[in-house]
């Protein structure tokens, strides 16, 4: 996502950005998809009784526990390449206005 310029300073590609963003967009809805049918199977699992209903449930919740907090992070990593984004957008508007002024 990110490469040196000139004076080796790191910079944002926002293409690269944006496909990052698109790829983490996709797991996340493929997380979303496997936690549904986990919550699901923990609902069925209920209606049955003995160890390996008590087990498939257990494991489910266990599973959706972790999917949650993956797609928690994958929004946090959303989050952040969207703010980097923008502050070097920011930046890059900055220097232009800096250039600008002091170029008349």
């Amino acid at each position: 996502m990110a490469f040196r310029d000139s004076d080796g300073r790191i910079t944002i590609d926002e293409i690269a950005a944006d496909k990052d963003i698109k790829q983490l967009t996709l797991s996340k809805e493929s997380m979303e998809v496997a936690l549904k049918e986990l919550n699901e199977i923990v609902a069925q699992s209920e209606e049955f009784s003995g160890n390996s209903a008590m087990r498939i449930r257990e494991a489910s919740l266990v599973m959706i526990r972790d999917i949650q907090k993956s797609i928690e992070q994958t929004d946090y990593a959303i989050s952040n390449i969207q703010l980097a984004v923008k502050k070097y957008q920011q930046i890059d508007q900055d220097v232009k206005g800096l250039v600008n002024t002091n170029g008349k």
